[in-house]
């Protein structure tokens, strides 16, 4: 017994301590005086939890008190120097050849390099447990089979649900869609994949749907797990939520289509401006002063719709814009606010430029008496603009079509798919403008 590298003592049916091996006298840091020391031989013993142990609570008192033995119990022993030693106890009773209990045997081994990798192990496993909760990257884990065994708060808040554990297979979204949107069946996205070949998958693209019918994408980054055997036990999951970035790219690329589509409206418009504007015969100072002012006049249009990021500009900012430099006691304007296109307002700028040019010369701002009146509203058919002009030079119906009418009527069909109607009456220009308000907004 002496050669055993456990404890081993035993008890009469006192309880006395009658023998003991060296190696319990060791793991009890002291040697106890036999047929005097009881139920056990250190100084002081705790449960496992660290609370005091009490005598008849001792693994060997209560085989002597029920005649039963006592399997694996962990408890605490205090050497003298203060070092405290976790044992393993196992106690066993003793009987006669006539059946009756005369003592108790108790086996004592040292776990306590055992219990603190086992501590260690938990502390290890708690943190694992928080970083993995505290990641704002969505994680999951799936057994061989694909089925899920758990997940963190940010997977969840990705998919819009919790899935259920030990039934769901392979991901936790409610639905799954490949970059191009067709339906992507579960068993085949990349955690699926990952199982079935064995082998890591990085950086696989895929849409996700909630249950809400929100949309978003992921990065996918499944990862098999094998035991020591080499044996797969199962896989683990990264998604990386790239929704604002792929709006941003949608953004991006819609913003570089828009940019081309204005570079090439804006080129064609201004080519048309030049062409026009010096294709009479007459003053060249005159017509390139033509040419700068209806420059002026898309440039004060696409600058409004910089000030709103070429989302829309507001008829009324557009109107005011145009008929600024003709002083407000001679023009009046009413109407409400309507958020135009970016075509739409550089149509309507450029149209009632020509107007305004127009009656800047020949019209009712051509003298301190004219007035202008602008009104627009909406209708069932859709905006509705008018220009009444009065008390300016009597008018007269034009003997050939100027620049600037062809231009108007042309840019409101072409544009805005409207209608003009030009009205030459002796007391002012009249002219109405109506257009899709579809179109226009």
């Amino acid at each position: 017994m002496e050669r055993l590298p456990v404890g081993v003592y035993v008890c009469d049916a006192g309880g006395v301590i009658v023998h003991y091996n060296r190696r319990a006298a060791e793991l009890w840091g002291r040697s106890p005086d036999l047929g005097a020391d009881e139920l056990y031989g250190a100084l002081r013993i705790f449960h496992a939890d660290g609370q005091r142990l009490e005598p008849h609570q001792s693994a060997v008192a209560e085989v002597l008190a029920t005649g039963a033995p006592v399997k694996d119990r962990e408890v605490i022993v205090e050497h003298v120097d203060g070092r405290r030693l976790h044992l393993l106890t196992n106690a066993e009773p003793l009987f006669d050849d006539h059946g009756a209990l005369v003592g108790a045997v108790n086996c004592i081994q040292d776990v306590t390099d055992l219990r603190q990798a086992r501590n260690m192990l938990r502390a290890r496993q708690g943190w694992s447990q928080r970083v993995l909760e505290s990641s704002p990257v969505a994680i999951y884990q799936t057994d061989s089979e694909g089925v899920l065994l758990g997940f963190n708060s940010a997977a969840a808040a990705l998919w819009g649900r919790e899935p259920r554990i030990g039934e769901d297979r392979w991901c936790g979204s409610y639905k799954l869609f490949w970059p191009d949107g067709s339906p992507m069946p579960l068993e085949t996205c990349p955690m699926a994949q990952a199982i079935r070949e064995r082998r890591q998958i990085a950086g696989a693209e895929a849409i996700f749907e909630r249950p809400d019918g929100g949309r978003g994408a992921f990065l996918a980054y499944p990862t098999p797990l094998f035991d020591a055997d080499g044996q797969l036990v199962g896989a683990v999951n990264l998604l990386v939520d790239i929704t604002e970035r792929k709006r941003a790219e949608d953004l991006q690329k819609t913003l570089l289509d828009e940019l081309n589509h204005r570079v090439k409206n804006t080129l064609a418009t201004v080519q048309s401006l030049a062409a026009h504007s010096f294709s009479d015969v007459g003053d060249p100072a005159g017509m390139r002063q033509a040419f700068e002012a209806r420059l002026m006049a898309l440039s004060g249009a696409h600058n409004q719709l910089a000030d709103r990021r070429w989302e829309a500009a507001d008829l009324l900012d557009i109107v005011a814009g145009v008929l600024a430099p003709y002083g407000g006691e001679a023009v009046f304007c009413e109407g409400p606010s309507i958020q135009l296109s970016t075509r739409a307002s550089v149509t309507f700028a450029m149209v009632l430029h020509e107007l305004a040019t127009n009656a800047g010369k020949y019209g009712a701002l051509a003298n301190g008496d004219g007035r202008l009146l602008v009104h627009w509203a909406t209708t069932p058919e859709g905006l509705s603009l008018e220009w009444r002009e009065s008390h300016g030079p009597a008018v007269k119906p034009p003997q050939h079509k100027g620049f600037g009418l062809r231009f108007i009527r042309g840019a409101i069909e072409r544009e805005l798919a409207g209608t003009v109607d030009f009205d030459f009456v002796e007391t002012g220009l009249r002219c109405r403008i109506s257009a899709p308000l579809t179109v226009a907004t």
